[in-house]
């Protein structure tokens, strides 16, 4: 979907009659001094560990020390937007769930209400990066709200901070995650959605080859922005088929941050991927053991996914019966999660089809099949060959 994978810089502002901002954002002294707050050596030693805790999913330590931020730098954006980070990562495992909806709506509207301080009276670089940063967060959950319309027009309106800042990465690195962001997805959405063309002609030409670049800049070079920028670098070289480096960076945040439920799946799904077998059929394992001691991240989807590698993994050993437990666990969560549709879940009724086919076990098989056939449309492979089967049946 576009904007879910565009992650774009969005401005719908929501009005404040619902929240009440404390007096010291406005009040406090605006403490300004020669180097923007984004480029304080100091402030980037304090607030290492909480990035890290935050990342780790260690959320009641990291946003502690977020909100001592708040005390000491209230008239900044930053400690807001980075409080508002780790509401997002909060949501991220479970995209459902509306209930930090608002906090991290509230905390993205305070850090743009600060930045614009900071663009009007202080520093127009750090300000206008603020202001992309916050929207672009702010469209990511806006997005995964299927608000379409007010995203893309906020989208552009948000660009023009993203302009303001363009040619600025050597003294602000950041500025490359939201530039290689933008310059890939416009191009690549164009190419996966082409219904969605007339929307990307209203944004500035992006440049695949270009992003990749800036964003690899960030991932070496960024500070705050450094772990998003892996993190989206690592998505995008999977979908362009670098499996090896895109490995290497899920394998890098999987260990950094062991407790993150979203960066053990990624690798998990990029140890199949490549065809290590072996690690993968291990922590598959470790990922529906967290599943089900309730380890905080780790749902329904995680699960799915690795069940049906160990189901895979167990056919390629001709180990049937586990095989068999795997495919049928895949589908009984996709069923919860409504994701019959899937190709994972097809899969896994297909595979299922032909081991009742050659146990001779026609009644399953051709229960089996027909559930793909049901599930897919009549020119997918996936259907010609579930046809075909049962036609040997008769």
């Amino acid at each position: 979907m576009f904007f879910r994978k565009f992650k774009s810089f969005f401005c719908v502002l929501i009005l404040f009659s619902f929240f009440s901002i404390e007096k010291n954002v406005y009040a406090a002294k605006a403490d300004y001094d020669s180097i923007p707050l984004l480029l304080n050596i100091d402030i980037q030693i304090e607030t290492t560990e909480a990035i890290n805790l935050m990342y780790d999913f260690e959320f009641e330590k990291s946003d502690k020390q977020f909100n001592w931020l708040i005390q000491e730098y209230g008239w900044h954006p930053l400690p807001y937007f980075l409080l508002g980070l780790s509401t997002w990562w909060k949501i991220a495992p479970d995209l459902d769930n509306k209930n930090l909806d608002n906090q991290f709506l509230f905390l993205m509207d305070t850090s743009i209400v600060l930045s614009k301080k900071i663009y009007n009276n202080y520093n127009k670089i750090e300000g206008a990066f603020f202001l992309a940063a916050s929207y672009g967060f702010k469209g990511r959950l806006l997005s995964e709200r299927k608000k379409w319309r007010k995203a893309a027009f906020s989208g552009r309106n948000a660009l023009k901070f993203l302009k303001e800042v363009k040619g600025e990465e050597n003294f602000i690195p950041e500025i490359s995650f939201g530039n290689g962001l933008f310059n890939y997805y416009a191009i690549w959405v164009a190419e996966e959605y082409p219904l969605l063309k007339p929307i990307i002609r209203l944004f500035p030409k992006g440049d695949k080859k270009l992003g990749i670049s800036q964003l690899d800049n960030a991932a070496k070079n960024s500070f705050y922005t450094r772990t998003e920028a892996q993190f989206f670098l690592m998505k995008i070289l999977s979908q362009e088929n670098n499996i090896s480096r895109s490995f290497q960076l899920s394998n890098y945040l999987s260990d950094l941050f062991p407790n993150n439920s979203i960066f053990h799946g990624v690798n998990n799904s990029l140890l199949y991927r490549s065809g290590r077998f072996n690690e993968c059929e291990k922590e598959s394992l470790i990922i529906i053991e967290n599943f089900k001691n309730n380890k905080y991240g780790y749902k329904h989807n995680l699960v799915r996914q690795a069940a049906f590698f160990l189901g895979e993994i167990y056919n390629s050993k001709s180990e049937i019966e586990l095989s068999k437990k795997y495919y049928n666990e895949s589908i009984e969560i996709a069923k919860i999660i409504d994701a019959e549709k899937m190709g994972y879940t097809l899969h896994s009724y297909f595979s299922l089809g032909k081991y009742a086919f050659n146990e001779n076990d026609y009644f399953s098989a051709k229960k089996y099949f027909n559930k793909v056939i049901k599930l897919t449309k009549r020119s997918e492979k996936i259907n010609i060959d579930s046809r075909m089967f049962i036609k040997k049946m008769r």
